[in-house]
């Protein structure tokens, strides 16, 4: 090899290391400047266009982990976490279809069980509250006011490499049928979080608004995690001077016949949980309704088990 066919490889050989030099940088750089996305990103729905996007570093922040309530003529969360500083990021998506926002819910409740994530809370439709308060009020984005009645929230959070990672998903669709997606990103160290607000009991929701859903399966179940508030609801209600029902719903492809005879059982089974706990069975009166006054989430859930004051 002459000298100047040695001067051009040895070029070759420092402009592509410079070159594989340059790619390594940029791959570091896109890492450590999206730390979030890549802890807990979720796939955006199918045909959703990014409107807005932006990240910022807080002091603290408050993530809603209840629905808006209005008490003393003010709106809000009736629960949420207190998160000390870390990074949120904010992702506003239109969706550019037909699809009903149920479908759209259950993508990313799909892509959050896909990632690990613990659910904190959700909500659908009226049972979330006001559109407008959670549209101005929480996320201070205008656009997302839209229909009460076509709404979804799911807050969750997931853990990993020391770091928490709070997910919000809100769901709209405002009345020109335009559906908007918000999703939120909250990255802090993994350490305890102060509950916020107002965590009322189920009795106390119970006689403000005259009727409570019970936090119970469809077939009249609930898990351990839930044994402490039942418990302490079955002695508030021993004390009340009033009475109750306790009605069930219970939904699925089977008959009427066969959904009216599964509420009945199921509110027969939680009644027996309850005088378990020490509630006297004249206290109740069972109703099962089978498959009349659905809602979508408990549609998706199979039933809903409510306990209302009776007049």
């Amino acid at each position: 090899m002459n000298l100047s066919n040695l001067q051009c490889y040895t070029g070759y050989q420092q402009s592509a290391y410079r070159f594989y030099l340059w790619l390594l940088i940029s791959a570091l750089a896109f890492i450590v400047a999206s730390p979030v996305f890549a802890a807990g990103g979720l796939q955006p729905f199918p045909l959703a266009e990014k409107e807005m996007e932006k990240s910022q570093q807080l002091d603290q922040h408050l993530f809603a982990t209840g629905r808006i309530q209005n008490k003393g003529g003010e709106s809000f969360p009736e629960s949420w976490l207190s998160l000390s500083s870390g990074r949120l990021n904010q992702t506003l998506y239109r969706i550019r279809s037909t699809r009903d926002t149920d479908e759209i819910l259950e993508h990313y409740q799909v892509e959050l069980q896909r990632s690990g994530s613990e659910i904190l809370f959700q909500c659908s439709s009226r049972e979330c509250g006001s559109s407008n308060d959670w549209a101005n009020r929480v996320f201070k984005v205008s656009t997302l006011y839209g229909e009460d009645r076509e709404q979804h929230y799911v807050a969750a959070r997931r853990e990993l490499n020391g770091q928490a990672d709070y997910v919000s998903v809100y769901i709209t669709e405002r009345g020109t049928g335009r559906i908007y997606v918000y999703v939120t990103h909250y990255q802090v160290e993994a350490a305890p979080v102060t509950t916020k607000g107002v965590k009322r009991s189920l009795y106390e929701d119970l006689i403000e608004t005259g009727w409570v859903r019970l936090p119970v399966s469809a077939d009249g179940s609930f898990e351990d995690s839930v044994f402490g508030q039942l418990q302490q609801l079955a002695v508030q209600l021993e004390r009340s001077d009033k009475r109750f029902w306790l009605v069930a719903h219970h939904y699925g492809k089977q008959s009427d016949e066969i959904l009216q005879q599964r509420s009945e059982q199921a509110v027969a089974r939680l009644q027996r949980s309850f005088e378990q706990l020490g509630l006297s069975a004249d206290k109740l009166e069972l109703k099962g309704l089978g498959a009349l006054a659905p809602t979508k989430d408990s549609v998706a859930y199979g039933g809903r088990i409510e306990l209302i004051v009776k007049k």
